[in-house]
């Protein structure tokens, strides 16, 4: 058996006879290299590998006209219209098609399964899908009004797969739609909903609405995509084809361009797949830098295990180099003695990484696009044979190249005996301050980000959401275009108001009947602004255009959600009833009507018809991501367009019976075609979603690297130790106490310690810095949160010090110096 044999064979045995160095070096090199690896993973498959069901998506791009209502939140102004004229005006260059999901619900023989309603122009499925037809025929406009096309999964859940599932029927929105055929499973799209695999797809003819009246009204939901003909296409010549859509229609659109300028617009042009991963990119970046530093702390940590490992082996190394072995032939035996326990390593974390990447849509609580794309491939494997063997062949050469060849002689004649005592080789100490130096940067990143993500997560909202449900009633009929004539629309609008106010009345008896506890209230509006307006006034006293969230109340508002009324009144219940003139605003749209700086100036304002009766106070609202944003409340009734919502409330901790108030609602009036039930707690949930998973994955981390610091030190204080040991074990035989070592041992380490913990906090502090600066969405440096952050980094690491130590001191002197 040659040498490099039997030190491949020795490497195997030492899995089991060293489990002090294998089990360190298991743990914590699979674990991190599986964070590695998964993020490895979805890089290669979200970001690199063609879309796999998406026809030449290097020629396809996203386009979108949008209006700035806040900082944070931008409405799209493109509606079917505008699709239609966009896809007329550029059909030179190339094929305009959109596409609408949302999550939705079917009933299949008394089943209500859950779906994603994807609304298509009926040539999305030859221009931009690649999803072929298993069963029935295209879309086209003979056959696509009145039906419905479903998914593999939905043809295989609901219909068991049959072969004669064209021609059956399914209820859609209160509708029943005939089945025309099954396309294979949709995964590359985007949508605010959860995506599931069970779709339903319903056509529309984009050509069709040309002939459509051009609408002062925005907020489409349409996405829209031209797919060129291997032409570049421009945010300019978006704007282009604008411009001259407000030329062609400047009689009916002339409000609507004031308005639009008013408020600023912006076009958005990006290709498919950066439409599909939105930020998602520089989420991967974020991720695979955090995975990275971990993974650099760790080998860090471990690189000083095999140090103290091989130091005490140099006595072995002395005699081979002595007796004319090459370093060279000594780095492969050490390779090849670590290469089992590293491949071992990878082994292991390609299984972590195997189930991380099957947990990532609960881990990221589907906040990532396409995970079900993501799979463990030869990319992922092939990084993860490549970064151990990196590592070993890294440890080896260093663990082999540290051997001092002036010693050797000292070596031998002493059998390693008290030469070194006392003595760390600079390598040692530089290991020691790297892996501070990183633990710090990284603790203080992490920490700082997981405070600023904390303050995202428990925000004073300014009121009170209580336990509140809300639910959006769609009405049959209620998207009929309204007249064009001014006095005919008026009348028609009040008519549908009244209609649907007493519908409202009949749902909210038959709901009170199922849990008479309720309280239904009689605003539809509430505090997050889910289902709110924009607007826009004219005022002369400011000369400049308002722009404000309108919000449908009664005289019950203010006191069901808690809110504070700063000045004026509220509105009475004959206000109310009488749909009057009266509005209260909140105290940012105060402030901006005031002349003279004071909220109660702007009490008996006009804001277009209505008068300024109170101010409320300010509080967090989803359009603005916070406070600030104008808010005007009023009585008037605007469900000819926004929409029918019951607000209803409950105590704390009593349960609402959604499906009983469902089943009674839906079939107390003939117009009701489907209900959608939301509280006002889940609509907070889903919006802090991201940020509290963030916060959980930063506060991990930020744990994580303690445990690493913990365990570096500790493998520091290990060979430090080592190298104390003949002296501590000579000093016990001899009488000294305990304690008295431990305390000699700890001075002895302290000034290394100290000088390292300063480097590493001047380190971290610049480098945080610095990072601070070129991403200004990383929150300032806090000096107090440097401190303590720094001061738990030291006692972590004193503490992993000590326990070492104090486990040698525990030692029997007699048997410490037999082995010696």
């Amino acid at each position: 058996m040659s040498i490099y044999q039997r030190a491949l064979k020795h490497g195997v045995q030492r899995l089991i006879t060293k489990p002090r160095l294998a089990l360190p070096v298991l743990i914590t090199l699979s674990l991190t290299l599986a964070a590695v690896l998964t993020v490895v993973a979805m890089s290669s498959n979200l970001i690199f590998k063609p879309l796999p069901d998406i026809k030449g998506e290097q020629n396809i791009y996203y386009v979108d006209r949008q209006v700035q209502v806040s900082e944070d939140f931008k409405i799209s102004i493109f509606n079917r219209h505008g699709a239609a004229e966009f896809a007329d005006y550029y059909k030179q260059i190339g094929e305009v098609a959109t596409l609408h999901a949302r999550a939705n619900s079917v009933q299949v023989n008394d089943q209500n399964l859950a779906i994603t309603k994807l609304t298509a122009s009926n040539n999305f499925q030859t221009v931009i899908a690649n999803t072929p037809l298993l069963v029935g025929e295209m879309p086209n406009l003979s056959n696509q009004e009145g039906a419905v096309w479903i998914s593999e999964s939905l043809w295989r859940n609901a219909f068991a797969s049959s072969s004669n599932v064209v021609g059956r029927q399914l209820e859609l929105e209160g509708n029943q739609l005939l089945i025309r055929g099954v396309f294979a499973d949709f995964r590359s799209f985007y949508s605010m909903d959860d995506i599931v695999s069970q779709q339903t797809w319903q056509f529309f003819d984009l050509a069709s609405h040309l002939a459509d009246t051009p609408s002062n009204r925005f907020g489409g939901s349409n996405k829209l995509f031209i797919k060129t003909q291997n032409q570049v296409f421009t945010e300019e010549m978006l704007t282009q084809f604008w411009q001259q859509l407000f030329t062609k229609y400047e009689a009916e659109l002339a409000t609507y361009v004031d308005m639009l300028e008013q408020m600023g617009t912006s076009s958005k042009v990006e290709l498919y797949r950066a439409h599909l991963m939105k930020d998602q990119n520089t989420l991967i970046v974020f991720l695979f830098i955090s995975v990275s530093a971990l993974l650099f702390m760790a080998s860090l940590n471990l690189f000083n295990l095999f140090l103290s490992h091989y130091q005490q082996r140099e006595q072995e190394f002395a005699t081979h180099l002595c007796l004319g072995s090459p370093r060279k032939r000594l780095f492969i035996i050490a390779f090849l003695e670590n290469l089992p326990l590293f491949l071992l390593s990878a082994l292991v974390g390609l299984f972590a990484c195997a189930w991380l990447i099957r947990a990532l849509p609960i881990i990221s609580g589907g906040n990532i696009e396409m995970l079900s794309l993501v799979n463990l491939d030869l990319v992922t494997v092939s990084m993860a044979i490549f970064i151990v063997l990196i590592i070993n062949a890294v440890f080896s050469l260093s663990a082999i190249f540290q051997c001092d060849s002036t010693a050797l002689n000292q070596h031998i004649n002493t059998s390693n005996k008290g030469v070194n005592a006392g003595k760390m080789s600079p390598l040692t100490k530089a290991l020691f301050i790297a892996q501070l130096s990183s633990a710090a940067l990284i603790m203080t990143g992490t920490a700082l980000l997981a405070e600023a993500t904390y303050n995202k997560v428990n925000v004073d909202l300014g009121f009170t959401p209580g336990n509140t449900m809300m639910v959006k009633v769609d009405l049959e009929g209620l998207d009929t275009p309204l007249p064009t004539e001014e006095q005919q629309r008026s009348e028609e609008q009040e008519r549908r108001n009244l209609e649907i106010l007493d519908i409202k009345a009949q749902l909210s008896s038959a709901a009170l009947s199922i849990q008479p506890q309720l309280n239904i209230l009689d605003s539809q509006g509430e505090p997050f602004g889910e289902n709110m307006m924009i607007s826009m006034n004219f005022d002369a006293d400011t000369n400049q255009q308002i722009t404000y969230m309108y919000k449908n109340i009664g005289a019950d508002y203010i006191d069901a959600f808690g809110l504070k009324l700063l000045a004026g009144r509220n509105i009475t219940a004959e206000e109310q009833t009488s749909l009057a003139q009266v509005a209260i605003i909140n105290e940012p749209l105060a402030l901006q009507l005031s002349q003279d700086g004071t909220i109660e100036s702007a009490i008996g304002k006009q804001i277009g018809t209505l008068q300024i009766i109170g101010v409320i106070a300010d509080h967090y609202s989803l359009v603005s991501k916070g406070r600030g944003y104008p808010i005007l409340l009023a009585p008037i009734m605007n469900t000819a367009e926004a929409g029918l919502y019951i607000m209803m409330q409950l105590p704390e901790g009593q349960t609402f019976k959604q499906s009983e108030l469902e089943t009674a609602m839906l079939s107390a009036h003939p117009k009701v075609k489907q209900l959608q039930f939301d509280s006002l707690a889940s609509i907070w949930d889903k919006h802090i979603e991201q940020d509290r998973i963030r916060f959980y994955f930063i506060s991990g981390l930020c744990v994580l690297t303690l445990l690493l610091a913990f365990v570096g030190s500790n493998a520091m204080a290990v060979g430090f130790s080592e190298l104390k040991r003949f002296e501590l074990a000579i000093r016990m035989a001899t009488g000294a106490t305990r304690v008295s070592l431990l305390k000699r041992t700890l001075q002895n380490i302290t000034p290394l310690l100290l000088i390292a913990a300063g480097i590493a906090i001047a380190l971290s502090s610049i480098g945080y810095g610095v990072l601070q600066q070129n991403h200004s969405s990383l929150p300032a440096l806090s000096w107090t949160a440097l401190g303590l952050f720094g001061f738990a980094l030291l006692a972590i690491v004193l503490s992993a010090i000590t326990w070492v130590v104090w486990r040698i001191i525990n030692a029997d002197p007699m048997r410490a110096l037999r082995e010696l």
